[in-house]
């Protein structure tokens, strides 16, 4: 069980319980000359697990990663843009490829950067904001339609001794910061279902939607991020160094 494949796997929600590797789950040593390569051709054979959480007969089970879900996200930036976002509900996050992934064994540090190819949201939104010379608002349903979505990740460890002066493994909270490609807003119901002024706010926001989606971006890096530290700290925290990271 080597310790480049394991984090990556912990961060994008293949979880382990106590160190112990899982069943389905296929290590790669970091020395692979071909480590990325072998790193993909596991998370293919383990899509549809990860889908649902399910990581085999006598593994814990994890939160699913489809659909991902956000209670509520509040973003105020004054009288320029105020938004609620409720009962998010991401879909397609599984489609994720694996970009890149760099080992600092030394800060004790992975860095992950993975591909969404579309991603497409829905909740119920409020919205109060200026665009260009129109204010926009409304309140009601939502969907956005995201492509070519890229996530950066880092996971960063520190050690703590427990009762016994064995060093035991605690995550530090992961910082998600996203970079949106491409974008495509259905808001319902603005200006209190006016079809015309609905339309023509909708299309004013599809101009350019990475106006809107830099407004909500740290929302969602926010939640993400504490969602996958979740995930990570349940998955290796208590753990020993050397039983995550043989020799």
């Amino acid at each position: 069980m080597k310790f480049d494949v394991i984090v990556v796997l912990v961060f994008l929600h293949f979880g382990f319980c106590c160190a112990r590797l899982a069943p389905i789950l296929t290590a790669c040593s970091r020395t692979d000359p071909e480590y990325e390569k072998c790193v993909k051709q596991a998370v293919e054979r383990i899509r549809s697990n990860i889908a649902v959480g399910n990581y085999g007969e006598g593994q814990p089970s994890a939160p699913p990663l489809e659909p991902i879900y956000i209670d509520q996200m509040k973003i105020d930036h004054g009288a320029s843009f105020q938004a609620v976002l409720s009962n998010v509900t991401i879909k397609g996050a599984g489609d994720f490829s694996i970009r890149r992934v760099r080992l600092a064994l030394d800060e004790k540090m992975m860095y992950v950067s993975v591909d969404l190819p579309s991603m497409l949201v829905k909740g119920q939104y409020t919205l109060d904001m200026k665009l260009v010379l129109l204010k926009v608002t409304g309140q009601g349903d939502f969907e956005l339609q995201l492509n070519n979505t890229i996530a950066n990740m880092r996971l960063k460890y520190h050690l703590v001794a427990d009762e016994n002066g064995q060093d035991r493994v605690v995550m530090y909270p992961i910082p998600v910061k996203l970079r949106f490609n491409q974008g495509q807003f259905k808001l319902q119901n603005l200006f209190n279902g006016d079809p015309v002024l609905g339309e023509i706010g909708n299309n004013v926001i599809n101009e350019n939607p990475l106006v809107l989606l830099d407004e909500v971006k740290p929302a969602f890096e926010e939640n993400l991020g504490r969602i996958f530290s979740e995930m990570a700290d349940s998955a290796v925290s208590g753990a020993t160094e050397l039983e995550i990271f043989p020799l």
